[in-house]
């Protein structure tokens, strides 16, 4: 099989946009391509091409289907990652495809832009996804006169990428088409975990209210923690990179022992800024709870603000 190269299959892509663009799509139609593991609609039958890229520790191979209509391009890579490895974390694996995404599929168009459109060309972090089923992302881009969204999806080895552009102007139809992504019922889907493994592993062992080895809340305690020195976190440059702005929260023990031990992300954010604020959360130190002039652990909730200035 004969795979176009990345610089190729972008100018197709802008390619097909202008030529579509000034077209109106009457009747949307349901894409569901053999083989494949996805139904999505598109405003008509969509250009289908092979595409191999790589990135980093991503190396992928599958298809590319591009149409547009009134002013607005839409497109979906179908992965597969060569290089999946059993049990990958999925926050990490997100954070590989957005690279991917950027640097192996978009950025040759943003390096053929004069040295303004340049400057300005950007891929932006907005949300994670909730699982339903497939963990994802979702970011904002625009290259040159382009803008739009894109959303991508991880299923072990499969990889999903949606992207709708459109130009000032153009009819915007993207809730129609992110909406309508749906995946097969025989694509095997890693089963997701939910809970807290903190309060429910350790409260549930430890329920003796004259327990002076359990963990407490502040509530019970005579006096709470008492924090000498809180580091900040540093800002990865990955997250500089894809504007990720908001507020980890993690939920820790402050342990007797002086240990701030049994962390619990309960808000994250990407691009290595998660990983951060569990590692200054570590750094803290303490002095530690008392109940009845005993030194105790106590549960405590951090938050670290991730800012761009």
């Amino acid at each position: 099989m004969r795979y176009l190269s990345t610089a190729l299959l972008l100018l197709f892509f802008f390619r097909v946009f202008a030529q579509d663009t000034g077209q109106s799509a009457n009747t949307w139609i349901e894409l569901a391509p053999t083989g494949e593991y996805f139904r999505l609609s598109m405003p008509r039958t969509p250009k289908q091409e092979p595409q191999r890229a790589r990135y980093g520790e991503l190396q992928v191979n599958g298809a590319w289907y591009t149409a547009a209509a009134d002013g607005a391009s839409y497109a979906i890579w179908a992965l597969h990652n060569e290089n999946y490895q059993q049990n990958q974390d999925a926050d990490a694996y997100l954070d590989a495809c957005a690279e991917l995404l950027w640097e192996a599929l978009l950025q040759p168009a943003r390096d053929k832009l004069p040295k303004d459109g340049r400057i300005r060309a950007a891929m932006t972090y907005v949300k994670d996804l909730p699982a339903k089923p497939l963990a994802g992302r979702e970011y904002s881009v625009t290259i040159g006169e382009l803008t739009g969204t894109t959303q991508f999806f991880v299923a072990q080895q499969h990889i999903f990428i949606l992207m709708a552009l459109n130009t000032p102007g153009g009819v915007w139809a993207r809730a129609r088409f992110f909406d309508s992504f749906i995946i097969s019922p025989n694509l095997t889907i890693p089963a997701t975990v939910y809970g807290d493994p903190i309060t429910t592993g350790i409260r549930a062992a430890n329920n003796d209210a004259n327990d002076y080895n359990r963990v407490f809340t502040g509530r019970e305690v005579t006096q709470k923690v008492r924090v000498l020195e809180k580091p900040e976190p540093t800002y990865t440059e990955a997250a500089r990179k894809y504007g990720v702005e908001g507020t980890v929260v993690l939920r820790s023990v402050f342990s007797k022992n002086g240990e701030v031990t049994n962390i619990y992300v309960v808000r994250k954010l990407p691009h290595g800024l998660t990983q951060s604020a569990i590692k200054a959360a570590r750094s803290i130190r303490f002095s530690p709870a008392l109940k009845d002039e005993q030194r105790v652990s106590m549960y405590m909730e951090l938050q670290y603000n991730f800012n761009l200035y």
